[in-house]
């Protein structure tokens, strides 16, 4: 074993020793003093001595009387020593013996102490008998005030008259006036001519719960004239429509019965003059084709002629050179 590995342990050791040394060392009481302040009770106000401090005190009062010396003449006073809980009087004191016994010294601080407990019991019970009383002053005051406030208050309201609101609201007016743009300035409402582009199924029709989740899926939104809309990404413009194909041409949609009805194909449609119009032709012409794929169809020009690319070209340029009030 190496001698740092020895030293270590010895000195491990002497430091357990020490701490075992500093637990079991028992911590030296202070002897309590007179001159500790007194603890004062707060209902009677009267000092409390602690149990030590009495006997301190009679023992002093022992040394002191074994002090006295006895040549003191019978007509000269003995000093009184002041205690701790009784205060220095100016009155004149009377002649006593010069020797005075530690029991008498004993009964006068235990008659002090009966005296303090019995002002303090009746201190305490003279408040607890006010303090119902001023419990119920302050409850009456209290409600009094509730009441007055509450007779003030309503004294001063105003009953409001039905006639007022039967008046026109401003914000529904600004409502109704910018939905009024909206429409004056949708490309329906404008329309001069129309771009259509029709889907029909190979061989069957769709039912209308397919119908509505293929449209849905694609962005197209229900709205006026019973039509499904495509708007642009901001929803600021309408882009094209979509109506159902019938045998007596095309019709709206109706979403109460369109469950249960039978769709023999759908009308895309482009209304001219549009602001937009380029980007909603190649939109309407790339969705219907998704569509058509969707449903297992075939995209038609208005003419009822298959939608080739040379006819995709043709009706593309139709749209992007139409000026508004040119012969249609």
């Amino acid at each position: 074993m190496e001698i740092t590995t020895i030293i270590g342990i010895v000195i491990a050791i002497i430091i357990m020793l020490l701490g075992i040394r500093m637990l079991l060392k028992k911590p030296v009481e202070a002897a309590p003093s007179l001159d500790a302040s007194l603890h004062i009770d707060p209902d009677s106000q009267t000092p409390v001595i602690p149990r030590h401090v009495r006997s301190q005190l009679a023992k002093q009062d022992a040394d002191s009387t074994q002090r006295i010396e006895p040549s003191l003449s019978a007509n000269e006073p003995a000093p009184e020593k002041p205690s701790a809980f009784r205060k220095a009087e100016s009155t004149p004191v009377e002649p006593k013996a010069v020797e005075t016994p530690v029991a008498a010294q004993s009964s006068d601080v235990t008659e002090a102490k009966v005296v303090a407990t019995s002002v303090a019991t009746e201190v305490a019970d003279t408040a607890i008998e006010q303090k119902p009383a001023e419990t119920k002053q302050e409850n009456n005051h209290l409600e009094n005030k509730d009441k007055a406030a509450e007779f003030s208050l309503n004294s001063n309201i105003e009953k409001a008259e039905i006639s007022e609101f039967n008046d026109e609201s401003s914000i529904l007016d600004a409502h109704l006036h910018e939905q009024k743009i909206v429409d004056e300035e949708s490309a329906l409402s404008s329309a001069e001519t129309i771009i259509s582009l029709h889907i029909y199924p190979q061989g069957r029709v769709l039912s209308g719960d397919k119908t509505l989740k293929v449209l849905l899926k694609y962005g197209l939104r229900y709205g006026e004239l019973a039509c499904f809309h495509r708007y642009s990404e901001d929803g600021s413009k309408l882009l094209f429509s979509v109506l159902q194909m019938t045998d007596t041409g095309m019709e709206g949609f109706d979403l109460e019965t369109l469950s249960t009805q039978e769709v023999k194909g759908l009308a895309f449609f482009l209304a001219l003059p549009h602001s937009d119009v380029q980007n909603a032709f190649d939109t309407m012409d790339s969705i219907s084709r998704l569509i058509a794929r969707e449903v297992d169809g075939l995209v038609y020009d208005q003419n009822q002629q298959e939608f080739t690319p040379q006819l995709r070209e043709f009706w593309r340029h139709q749209a992007i050179d139409y000026r508004p009030g040119q012969a249609t």
